[in-house]
């Protein structure tokens, strides 16, 4: 299989945080200030209590989530208290997910790579990967984007203000310094590339969308960023009408800038992945919010992509994964086998990613996700629409119907101890994505 992958990659710094060291941090600020931030959420950070807010905001309701550094100030701060005590990973959508790729044996990877340090080369996996002869390199190396990832656990507690937190679920919240990535900029590289030859791929890969800002310091808007990209994805399908493409979504800065991004996407592109964090924001601005939705309540999880799929009349396929379930609403049910069996490939290797922290190769997905389980609470949703879909169970899975759509549902595997929580979306879709391309082709 040969691959594009668009559009982001940066250097992830990835720490582990207690409620403990939080508590610390907060001897350092002024927690009332805190307080008012946490009620209501900057969704950037300009200074120490932002970022408080956005760690104890996420950890108390279990979810993950994304905001801009703004304050070279903080930035400072995090690279001094943090980075020596942080595992260096590849980050960006793109970035993992073309490891992915490579890990699992595809011939060839085009990645967009606009800028290439040392330290980004070297985090990518060489084999099958086409890099660049040259590359334009950062004008100011401390400019490099860095995204702080801090994993925190299910049932890790904390005091703040009077209260006690207790942590419902593993998740992370990102600190994210990205001047890069934010302006979804293509290489030159890959323009030239992908259209010499894209005759000769098989398939494309895009992500990156919720790195777009409202504004830019030259007058323009998100609109003006994106427009160059969903241009580039057109004339990939009309030069090769055949070559599917799938856009992976991300938390973005603003509900707004997410379902313009969404909706615009879904026009051009064939399928579109997201968590259930994304969909329940996705969902309640395009339509109407839906209880039970981060909750991974599969009957509201169905209920959303539906309306996300009433709402994008040209979109193929819509694919939620989260922690216990993954599912894909599907306008035609030709792909509904290949799409079951592709689902749990990518099931499989989140799984032998989220355990060993490696991803090394197939044959090593297999090993290790043979020897875990699947989610009690996954099974269970599974069976509670099983009349709702008159489902039919396929492999691990369900398919089914849901009103015009067909469907297909497959519970995840869990690590009981994971080593690594962050990237399990970007494995899923990249491994989901390539097994769908080797079984269509």
């Amino acid at each position: 299989m040969k691959i594009l992958c668009g559009y982001n990659a940066n250097i992830d710094v990835v720490y582990a945080i207690s409620g403990s060291e939080v508590e610390a941090l907060l001897e350092l600020a002024d927690v009332q200030l805190v307080e008012q931030k946490i009620r209501d959420p900057p969704g950037v950070i300009y200074e120490l209590e932002d970022l408080l807010a956005g760690l104890i905001f996420f950890m108390e309701s279990g979810q993950g989530g994304e905001w801009f550094i703004h304050s070279p100030e903080v930035l400072d701060f995090l690279k001094k208290r943090f980075l020596p005590r942080s595992r260096i990973r590849m980050g960006g959508n793109m970035g993992i997910m073309s490891n992915v790729i490579a890990a699992l044996g595809a011939d060839l990877i085009v990645p967009n790579i606009v800028y290439l340090s040392e330290t980004q080369k070297d985090l990518f996996v060489k084999k099958s990967i086409l890099f660049p002869e040259s590359s334009k390199s950062l004008d100011e190396p401390e400019n490099e984007p860095i995204h702080f990832v801090f994993d925190f656990r299910k049932d890790d507690s904390l005091s703040f203000n009077g209260r006690y937190i207790e942590i419902p679920r593993e998740n992370r919240f990102i600190a994210t310094f990205d001047n890069v990535n934010s302006e979804l900029k293509i290489s030159p590289f890959f323009c030239d590339y992908s259209n010499k030859h894209i005759m000769e791929i098989d398939g494309a890969i895009v992500s990156g969308f919720h790195m777009l800002q409202p504004s830019y310091e030259d007058g323009s808007s998100f609109i003006d960023k994106l427009k160059p990209v969903l241009s580039q994805i057109e004339s990939w399908k009309k030069a090769n009408k055949s070559m599917p493409v799938h856009a992976e979504l991300g938390h973005f800065v603003s509900v707004e800038i997410e379902a313009d991004v969404f909706t615009r996407l879904a026009g051009v592109v064939d399928s579109i992945g997201m968590n259930e964090d994304e969909l329940a924001a996705l969902v309640a601005k395009i339509d109407s919010p839906i209880p039970g939705i981060r909750e991974m309540n599969m009957a509201a999880l169905l209920e959303a992509a539906r309306r996300c799929m009433d709402a994008s009349a040209d979109l193929s396929s819509l694919i939620v994964h989260s922690r216990d379930i993954v599912l894909s609403v599907l306008r035609d049910e030709k792909h509904i086998l290949s799409c079951i069996d592709s689902l749990d490939f990518g099931i499989r290797a989140a799984g032998a990613f989220a355990s060993t922290g490696r991803l090394e190769s197939r044959k090593f997905v297999e090993l290790v996700s043979n020897s875990m389980k699947r989610s009690e609470y996954g099974i269970g949703q599974l069976h509670e629409v099983s009349t709702l879909v008159d489902a039919l169970k396929e492999s691990t899975g369900i398919r089914g119907t849901y009103y015009a759509y067909a469907v297909c549902a497959i519970p995840t595997l869990i690590a009981e101890n994971p080593v690594v929580i962050v990237g399990l979306g970007d494995t899923f879709s990249a491994a989901s994505f390539l097994r769908f391309l080797e079984l269509n082709s």
